[in-house]
């Protein structure tokens, strides 16, 4: 898509989506006088999009025919134009010429029908100037040689007088927005989501620390998509908090403040009210759990990628794909960060914590490379908390984030000291044997949920697979092995590795002695580090899934149960720790969907509701 048609989408979705955008927008810009209604309005002689405000669709120009038309921005690059540039011709009086023909000039025909005409003579007559009327939410276009105002007219523009112009039918509307192709950066990878969002005014909770960002309060990954010069903001306690030119809020003291967004060119007038709080909730995605791109900005592991591969194979999409293995901290991939997680897999949990505790406490939802071994980006997580300087933290983590989760409180004892709660869907405390399984039999595609991506399944699969330390931090752990005894006829961890080499492709052996030294972290003096600190536990049932790997000839052989999620039985939830801290709550689910089941949230919101009592605080 054309990456101006992409702003321009983005900006003119209809009022309820917009104000979703707008937002998240409002934290990106500095503390600013209020400034007059008519700023924000049409402010002179430059090139914009001319936009209908009840449609939120473009006018448009098609080179080679004289005709105008309302376009929803699929349109094509080479051959739709829908800038215009705007001349003074005299006192607010206008030329509006197509950005793509400017020796052509906007103007009417046969029966008032809109339309360019050349311009021959080297002047303009009346009826091709335009006059620009400020109105509340926008501006009304009006011809100079009869007074006529421009309207929308279902998909059509058209020329209506103007006592005709105000009785506004459905999908009609004589207000645009004249809004300037420079007011908005881009974001080609950005991708649009229908925001069902009404309210003008938001409540969020914010943390006591500063470097707060406006995406981190508001759950929006795109970026911005405006400068902060077009926007005007106030506090109204500028003693309680301040928000930078970068988009920073700085907390100055407890209390709430409400922080006012103006846009100069819409007129919008968009609201936040902040409380101050030091409690936090952080959800921690599992394996795959997080999108990832590139160095230059291309996503690698995202829902869009993943349907390209599955429709066909696509040598760039391919390319992308394959680079997700052997990671390593210079290959310049990184976790995006888009709130629902990767596939949509954490939606209905962040929302409905969102919407249950965001005025009251500060919600993350914490992106990390989950290709890499949890000893590294566990302690990296720990840090960042470290650095929030919460008072007290729910940890919500699935999968492979409840090791990650694990790192993080062994290397750190000031975050167990303030973790209030542990909440652990589907995590595979000491590994599980359906890795092993998924390994054994091929199948990564279809046990992990992904399907078969056809041709490049077994091959594109196995080669990235056995390249991430993370995966074979899943597979069962010395301690489950060698004190658990979960592996049948097998009391050595090394004896165990070596089955894992004959009976799963590719298998690296140096990577899976690394992983039981890192899982080995998991204990202090003998403790499991999910035993020190307040935890639930939740696994899903109803699926067949690997159980009772044993060793025999030299290779692994499994039995099964439908005590599991597809990938871990429940007992793999609770290996290794204490036999008080063993409850395990079932969900009938598969394991990549758990959090998307709304028992889990459920579950999860009565542990939060239970660990933070009336007031905010612990317990």
């Amino acid at each position: 898509m054309n990456r101006s048609l992409f702003v321009k989408r983005i900006l003119y979705i209809p009022l309820a989506a917009l104000a979703g955008v707008l937002l998240a927008l409002l934290l990106t810009v500095g503390n600013a006088a209020a400034e007059s209604d008519s700023d924000y309005l049409f402010d002179g002689e430059g090139t914009y999009y001319i936009t209908g405000v009840r449609l939120g669709v473009s006018l448009t120009f098609r080179e080679g025919s004289s005709l105008l038309s309302l376009s929803d921005g699929k349109l094509s690059e080479k051959k739709d134009c829908t800038r215009f540039r705007l001349e003074a011709c005299g006192p607010n009086r206008y030329v509006i010429r197509p950005d793509c023909a400017l020796y052509m000039y906007l103007t009417y025909g046969y029966a008032e029908q809109l339309i360019v005409e050349r311009d021959t003579m080297g002047s303009v007559p009346d009826k091709g100037q335009w006059r620009v009327v400020p109105k509340q939410g926008g501006v009304q276009l009006v011809n100079v040689a009869n007074g006529h105002v421009l309207v929308t007219y279902g998909l059509e523009a058209a020329l209506k007088p103007a006592e005709e112009a105000e009785q506004v039918s459905d999908g009609e509307t004589s207000l645009w927005l004249l809004m300037k192709t420079t007011c908005y950066g881009t974001d080609e990878n950005a991708q649009v989501r229908e925001l069902q969002v009404e309210e003008k005014t938001v409540e969020k909770a914010v943390t006591k620390s500063s470097a707060t960002s406006y995406c981190d309060l508001f759950g929006f990954s795109w970026g911005p998509f405006s400068r902060p010069e077009d926007f005007a903001f106030s506090v109204d306690a500028p003693e309680v908090m301040s928000i930078s030119g970068e988009g920073v809020i700085t907390v100055k003291d407890n209390g709430t403040a409400t922080i006012t967004a103006r846009h100069r060119y819409t007129g919008q007038k968009l609201s936040a009210t902040l409380r101050v709080s030091n409690n936090a909730i952080i959800i921690v995605p599992g394996f795959m759990g997080s999108e990832l791109k590139n160095s230059d900005g291309d996503k690698i592991w995202s829902e869009s990628l993943l349907s390209e591969l599955s429709n066909g194979v696509s040598l760039s999409a391919l390319s992308k794909f394959m680079d997700l293995g052997s990671p390593s901290s210079k290959d310049g991939i990184t976790a995006y960060n888009n709130y629902f997680g990767a596939l949509d897999l954490y939606k209905t949990l962040y929302r409905t914590l969102s919407m249950t505790y965001g005025k009251d406490y500060t919600l993350e939802f914490y992106a990390y490379d989950w290709r890499r071994s949890s000893g590294t980006t566990g302690p990296e997580l720990a840090r960042y908390l470290e650095k929030k300087n919460y008072d007290n933290i729910i940890l919500v983590t699935h999968s492979f984030g409840g090791l990650v989760c694990g790192q993080a409180l062994a290397a750190s004892e000031t975050l167990r000291e303030h973790t209030a709660m542990l909440c652990m869907v589907g995590v595979p405390v000491n590994g599980t044997a359906g890795i092993a399984q998924a390994w054994a039999q091929d199948r990564f595609g279809n046990v992990l949920g992904l399907g078969s991506f056809g041709s490049v399944e077994n091959g594109a699969i196995r080669k990235i697979i056995c390249t991430l330390p993370s995966v074979y931090e899943m597979l069962p752990s010395v301690y489950a092995v060698e004190t658990a005894g979960v592996i049948g006829s097998c009391s050595s961890y090394s004896s165990f590795l070596s089955a894992c080499g004959q009976s799963c492709s590719s298998f690296n052996r140096s990577l899976a002695e690394d992983a039981g030294k890192v899982n080995e972290k998991l204990y202090i003096d003998g403790k499991s580090v999910f035993d020190m600190v307040p935890t639930i536990r939740l696994g899903g049932t109803g699926y067949d899934t690997a159980t009772a790997v044993s060793v025999s000839g030299g290779k692994l052989s499994f039995g099964n149960t439908t005590d599991g999620d597809g990938i871990l039985t429940r007992d793999d939830c609770v290996t290794g720790i204490a036999p008080e801290t063993q409850d395990v709550t079932g969900v009938p689910s598969r394991h990549l969907w758990l959090c998307e089941e709304q028992s889990v949230v459920d579950a999860v919101c009565a542990a939060i509701d239970r660990t933070f009592g009336d007031g905010g605080e612990e317990e």
